[in-house]
């Protein structure tokens, strides 16, 4: 297995993040030099060293298979993710992630069972750890909420912990919730 994509090489996250965001990049290829003709498009005001610098890193993403660059039949070249760097993305991403907080409480609560199987204990305890760093609310064991939208964070969790919403998962909203004033104290709501 190829070594993972250390937190700290600014470069390669942003590269990429770029790539995710952007889908996939085609560019000529007339030139040896045109990685760097496509890092100075993408990524502007950089030095000539900086350039360099993803220019390089953009290599090793390629020989660590996160990136691919597909020769196309009019000499351009295509460059993508590959499956494995679409989940180094989703692990930033992952790091990242926050439940939206809107400015208005629309009054209501926001309630998430679960019942993942022992079978995929790693996946469940990985799950209720970033509901936690999400500031959802623990009623219960398996029972969490918040006063804040959070379906498409379930979603993605879902995804990245290859857990099966539609077996495993219970979303819905209410009005009235026990522990009220205990969870308005928590949130800070009126």
């Amino acid at each position: 297995m190829a070594r993972s994509i250390r937190k700290d090489n600014i470069h390669a996250k942003e590269i990429l993040l770029t790539l995710a965001r952007v889908g996939l990049i085609t560019v000529a290829a007339t030139s040896p030099f045109f990685l760097s003709s496509l890092i100075k498009a993408y990524f502007r005001n950089l030095s000539e060293e900086q350039v360099q610098a993803r220019r390089k890193v953009l290599r090793d993403l390629e020989k660590r298979e996160y990136v691919s660059f597909d020769e196309n039949k009019d000499g351009s070249v295509t460059i993508k993710l590959t499956h494995r760097g679409a989940l180094v993305v989703r692990r930033y991403n992952l790091e990242t992630m926050q439940i939206r907080k809107t400015k208005t409480w629309d009054k209501q609560w926001h309630i998430l069972l679960y019942d993942i199987p022992t079978s995929s204990k790693q996946a469940a305890d990985a799950f209720r750890e970033k509901l936690k760093q999400l500031d959802a609310y623990q009623l219960q064991k398996s029972v969490w909420v918040s006063p804040y939208d959070f379906i498409g964070e379930i979603e993605f969790l879902c995804g990245v912990f290859d857990i099966n919403i539609n077996k495993h998962i219970l979303y819905f909203t209410t009005r009235q919730i026990p522990k009220e004033n205990q969870l308005k104290k928590h949130y800070n709501l009126s």
